[in-house]
């Protein structure tokens, strides 16, 4: 797909994954409207991407209020008349075990960010996507999306299901030239997800990606009609322990959660918050 002189939706650009793909993409020649709740984050994005100028523009809104969206999609509509790519980028994680009621409401919010809201842009921007074919959704998943992480059951609960969400939804779309997309980011430290002590770690910190990596995964799935990418690619081997020896795969999961849980208790793990909002 080409990518000069589309228009495309990216969410959670404010900071991280998202701020990157819109630089990115206005790079390649899109026009880009950048999505995310802080006003003055946002405009000072609009500005680095071209500004208005060149056809790009800002809309504020928070994706787990399905009126917003609405107003998203009108945005579109009246500002561009088409939609040929959606990023879904937007979430966050709110770290904790999930040990009883008060949790409940905890996984309700982290699902109404990271899965409801790529439902709700998905849906109400889908009327343009099916106009603009071929046209292209990019929903930014995590390998928690396919390996439960200890200590953080809510966020990779609405992984798993944008993971499922996607997958049945490129079946869906493919015939009618819409290509789905799922990227699976492995640790890449944003304002969102420091990932502190792997930074600090002599061995660990070999494994993180950065956010140019996903950037770039992002617009090779776009311009190559690519279904799934994992990101650093090698993390596809992380998934064959618990495919081939799961019994190994939940040793190893018990272990590095222990090992996480005294981090947190030495105070060498810091909490992550929103990403890109």
């Amino acid at each position: 797909m080409e990518l000069t002189s589309s228009v495309c939706v990216v969410t959670g650009a404010s900071s991280g994954i998202g701020r990157r793909t819109a630089l990115d993409l206005a790079r390649a020649g899109a026009r880009v409207c950048v999505v995310a709740r802080r006003r003055a984050v946002l405009e000072e994005v609009l500005a680095e991407i071209g500004g208005s100028d060149r056809g790009h523009s800002l809309f504020v809104g928070d994706v787990a209020d399905r009126a917003q969206v609405r107003d998203l999609a009108e945005h579109m509509s009246a500002t561009y008349g088409r939609c040929d790519v959606l990023v879904n980028n937007a979430g966050y994680s709110d770290d904790g075990t999930f040990e009883g009621p008060d949790d409940v409401e905890r996984l309700e919010r982290v699902m109404a960010v990271n899965f409801y809201g790529v439902v709700y842009c998905t849906g109400e921007l889908l009327p343009l996507i099916l106009e603009s074919t071929p046209s292209s959704i990019v929903n930014i998943s995590s390998m928690a999306g396919r390996l439960g992480l200890g200590g953080n059951a809510s966020y990779s609960a609405s992984k798993f299901a944008i993971n499922g969400f996607s997958e049945s939804l490129h079946i869906d779309l493919a015939g009618r030239d819409v290509c789905v997309s799922l990227i699976e980011p492995g640790f890449i430290p944003t304002e969102g997800f420091p990932h502190p002590g792997l930074q600090k770690d002599s061995v660990m910190r070999h494994a993180l990606g950065t956010v140019e990596d996903v950037s770039a995964a992002i617009i090779d799935a776009i311009e190559n009609r690519k279904m799934e990418r994992v990101v650093p690619r090698w993390y596809h081997l992380l998934q064959l322990p618990r495919v081939l020896l799961p019994r190994l795969h939940r040793w190893a999961s018990l272990k590095m959660n222990e090992a996480r849980s005294r981090r947190k208790d030495d105070g060498t793990e810091e909490r992550t918050q929103e990403s890109g909002s």
